[in-house]
This record gives C-alpha cells, sequence and structure tokens, in this order.
C-alpha cells in the first residue's frame, strides 16, 4: 500500500470525543467516541434507509399519484368514459347541424338537403 493510502486510513480510524455539555452549570450530558469511519458509514446508511422509506411510502400508498405520468385506475377508467361520450355527443352535434342546416335551406326556399340525418339500422 501506498504510504498516502496509509495515512488516510489511518486518518480515518483516529477516535474523537463528542462531547455534549450544558453551558451554564458545565454539566457534561452526553458523551461519544468517534471515528471519522463511523461517522461516514452512520450518514451514508441513514441517507439510503431514508431513500428506501420515501420510496416505499410513495409507490406503496396513495401518494404514488402525485408522481407525473402515473394515474389511479379509476381516473383511466373515467377518461375512457368521457372520451366515448364526447365522441357520441360530436357526432350527435354534428346531425343536429346537418338538420339545422336543412331545415334554414327550405325556409329559404331551397330543396332541403339529400340526407340531413344519417338513417339508424333497425334490427328486423
Amino acid at each position: 500500500m501506498e504510504p498516502a493510502k496509509k495515512k488516510l486510513i489511518h486518518k480515518l480510524r483516529y477516535k474523537y470525543r463528542l462531547v455534549i455539555i450544558n453551558d451554564e452549570s458545565f454539566e457534561e450530558k452526553l458523551s461519544f467516541k468517534l471515528t471519522p469511519m463511523n461517522v461516514f458509514v452512520s450518514l451514508s446508511s441513514a441517507i439510503v434507509l431514508f431513500t428506501i422509506l420515501i420510496v416505499t411510502l410513495v409507490f406503496y400508498t396513495s401518494m404514488r399519484e402525485f408522481v407525473p405520468g402515473y394515474t389511479d385506475t379509476k381516473t383511466k377508467r373515467n377518461v375512457q368514459q368521457l372520451l366515448y361520450k364526447t365522441d357520441s355527443l360530436e357526432q350527435v352535434l354534428k346531425a343536429k347541424e346537418k338538420y339545422y342546416e336543412n331545415f334554414m335551406n327550405i325556409l329559404q326556399g331551397g330543396s332541403g338537403l339529400n340526407d340531413s340525418i344519417p338513417q339508424r339500422k333497425s334490427a328486423e
């Protein structure tokens, strides 16, 4: 091993003491022995656990609806029904527009259009 790497590993294993003291009475409340390696490992594992917790909450609860591109099955079904209704309403509107156009043509002395309302096939 290179001397620089040995030096770094040796520095990461130095022990430090973290002490929390009451400022007024100088009473020691907490004391921890820490090394930079322990702090790094603890913070890294805390970040990984926090990320796993957030991902779990988002994808397995109702919070997943806030993710762009993800929709609920009810919402998809409602959109399909609304699209179907919109299409049928457009067809009805076009038929009524043809009917009124034919009606106005007849009132103005014309002979009317050939087919103002599409004929429905009746089951016989």
